[in-house]
């Protein structure tokens, strides 16, 4: 960062990230809705320009990367500023700069230490593709650009139409000219091609990894191929699946064996055996590792690996021979796993069970297609699942069951439509059970080996979060009791009580406790799981959807082969780099399916109230800042803001514990409180639902 003439400038009232955070940090969020900032007026003058120089103040300059906000303005993260870590660029200055650009920025700093730029200009462009609609301007049509993707109206050119949703491809500066079109931007064609621009995922695999997908069979002899350990032949062991009815990518089996005469159980774990197929250094493994996570959007998918692998050649079908890695686990009466072994297996799959055909033999009610031999299997399976659970409950932590919402939304003949929920069942605890000890019991086998791995870790919230979330959940109608610390123990016995309650005030709670106890990261150090109350943990389960549990499996297949070369396995700086970038592509597929699953529910709910008049959502109050309440309404969950200045009564602010607001008069709207409103606007472009409250006389 260097500093050139000074200039005489006002010192801005500039709207920073770090004011952002700073509201954010004080009370807990939603976790997909993030806290509305101030007003980008405040950072501008009346007529939108920046504000002109009136005190002698420094001017520096630096570069980086923008960040676009829908509301106009954004910040550029700088990368040659030793003391700013990002700078706020007001709105006129933010028009024509999109997501991702390398942009020069002039700024000032205030005596807050707040960045504000004065000059903003771009260096290189991030992307060639662009998402917008076609709408008319003062000098005729033009594209209005995906506004997480950017400000400002572009130049388009290809016979455009006022009202249709466009890609279209950057030629010039501000000039673009469109590639494909759709007549209504709200379809679920045209929202799903948003998301995908907006987030860069691709459609088609690359020319040359189809080429070796296909030359797959002919090139098992070739040299390259990783050493391959010995299997054993499992194939006569009843072994079953339990997935989705429509999911093809099938990667994990379960089998048992009956109780020995200490009542100890055996369950093998299979997971398919992707490392035979993916082999470093292929164009294959480069794409694979490029994408670190398969893509799943409402009414469509992106599979990390090709279909020919990951719905055929990989997927643990009924009734072919497969190669696995398999975990297998003892588990005593009292559900401790006293015994863990991790080998290669050919396993084949007896049967094919989707979840609601599992829950019915798990809940007594039996099925009449399934074998017997499959049922027997099954309730074994049933005894096992039920041990991990009890010693699940004394350890502590959260299990993946929740308080569930009565709608969801599917794309149905092209359209959003808002459908009843389908609720989770025995059988998606069953499984989960049975992953979550797996991937514990290989994170185990590594560690105790001396081995490297790709770890999921969850550290403990920070000190104060046990009484900033005991005050938090009182506020909503619960006392958990936390005491000093927040422990997995008292987390499990808060989560027993929001399932045993199941109403909106509850489902609110969950909503907002997970988002303050934060996201887990994968890492090389192995670490604690603070979530699930587990020593050590990483994803091993799922190798043909994340590049993490495929990295796990090539270390094993090193290990189970012979190798005790270090060289032979990945170091720590490679490891580092790999977790990093899964970290980061993972957060843009969950981002991804949040926001096309949100966006959805917004067509839905503008349709709503355009066919029926003012639509009336209840909802709870989940998250509030200096501007307004967060309310996440109760049958979709979907959250919208409710601004402060809406609310009947003047002078609405934080209380000093920042659990609500309140006015001059002393009212209060705090968190867990039920809010009746008008859906006031809901925009499927920047998945903003903006909120007003119904007022009685």
């Amino acid at each position: 960062m260097t500093a050139t003439t000074t200039r005489r400038r006002r010192r801005p009232a500039a709207i920073t990230e770090t004011a952002a955070r700073t509201r954010a940090a004080a009370t807990p969020q939603p976790p997909t809705e993030p806290a509305a900032p101030d007003d980008a007026a405040a950072a501008a003058s009346s007529d939108g320009r920046a504000a002109e120089p009136t005190d002698e103040t420094p001017v520096y300059a630096a570069s980086g990367a923008f960040r676009p906000h829908v509301r106009g303005f954004g910040f550029v993260d700088l990368s040659d500023a030793a003391d700013i870590d990002s700078c706020f660029v007001p709105p006129p200055l933010a028009e024509g700069l999109l997501e991702g650009d390398t942009v020069a920025v002039s700024f000032t700093i205030d005596d807050e230490g707040r960045a504000t730029a004065s000059e903003a200009s771009v260096l290189a462009r991030s992307r060639t593709t662009l998402f917008g609609v076609v709408e008319r301007g003062e000098s005729g049509l033009v594209l209005r650009v995906d506004p997480h993707l950017g400000h400002g109206r572009w130049a388009v050119k290809g016979r455009p139409r006022e009202g249709q949703a466009v890609r279209v491809t950057v030629t010039g500066d501000r000039q673009a000219t469109i590639e494909q079109r759709w007549a209504d931007p709200t379809s679920a064609d045209a929202l799903l091609e948003r998301i995908r621009v907006r987030h860069l995922i691709p459609t088609d695999f690359p020319t040359e990894v189809l080429a070796e997908v296909g030359q797959r069979g002919a090139r098992r002899g070739r040299r390259g191929r990783p050493p391959q350990p010995s299997r054993r032949d499992l194939r006569d062991l009843i072994t079953v699946t339990i997935d989705a009815p429509g999911s093809r990518d099938l990667d994990d089996a379960l089998s048992v064996w009956p109780a020995d005469p200490d009542g100890g159980l055996r369950v093998a774990v299979h997971i398919a055996d992707v490392a035979t197929q993916v082999w470093p250094g292929t164009a294959l493994d480069a794409e694979a590792r490029r994408a670190a996570t398969s893509v799943y959007l409402p009414g469509w998918s992106r599979p990390m690996v090709p279909p020919a692998l990951s719905e055929d050649a990989l997927s643990l079908l009924p009734g072919v021979d497969r190669d696995a890695i398999t975990v297998e686990l003892r588990i005593a009466p009292g559900g401790e796993v006293t015994a863990a072994d991790v080998y290669a297996t050919r396993i084949r799959s007896d049967a094919r069970l989707s979840y609601e055909t599992a829950a019915d033999v798990l809940c007594g009610r039996g099925a009449a297609d399934v074998p017997e031999e499959v049922l027997t299997a099954l309730r074994w399976l049933r005894t096992a699942a039920a041990r991990l659970g009890v010693q699940r409950m004394r350890r502590g932590g959260i299990e993946a069951r929740r308080v569930e919402p009565e709608l969801t939304v599917r794309v149905v003949d092209g359209r959003a439509q808002q459908v009843e929920a389908e609720p989770s069942n025995p059988a998606h605890l069953l499984v989960e059970r049975f992953m979550v000890a797996a991937n514990e019991a290989v994170a185990a086998w590594l560690i105790a080996r001396g081995l490297p791995g790709v770890f999921r870790v969850h550290p403990p919230p920070d000190p104060e979060a046990a009484p900033a979330l005991e005050t938090f959940c009182a506020a909503a109608g619960f006392h958990p009791g936390f005491g000093a610390t927040l422990s997995p123990l008292g987390l499990a016995a808060l989560a027993s009580q929001l399932e045993l309650a199941a109403d909106e005030t509850a489902a609110a709670v969950w909503d907002v406790l997970l988002g303050y106890l934060g996201r887990s990261q994968y890492t090389p150090d192995a670490g604690p799981h603070f979530g699930l109350a587990s020593e050590g943990y990483l994803h091993f389960t799922s190798p043909i959807r994340r590049y993490a549990d495929l990295t796990v499996h090539r270390i094993i297949h090193a290990f189970l082969a012979g190798e005790r070369d270090a060289a032979a396995y990945p170091d720590p700086d490679e490891l580092a780099r790999l977790c990093a970038h899964i970290n980061t592509a993972t957060g843009v597929a969950g981002r991804a399916e949040g926001q096309m699953r949100k966006a959805l529910w917004l067509v839905t709910l503008a349709r709503q109230a355009a066919q029926d008049g003012p639509a009336t959502v209840t909802g709870r109050v989940s998250g509030l800042n200096a501007k307004g309440l967060f309310v996440t309404l109760d049958a979709s969950r979907v959250t919208g803001f409710l601004p402060a200045r809406a609310l009947p009564g003047r002078g609405w602010a934080p209380t000093p514990d920042a659990l609500a607001l309140a006015d001059r008069a002393g009212h209060r709207i705090g968190f867990g409180e039920a809010v009746e409103a008008f859906i006031d606007s809901a925009d499927p472009e920047s998945g903003q639902l903006q909120l007003r409250p119904v007022r009685r006389d």
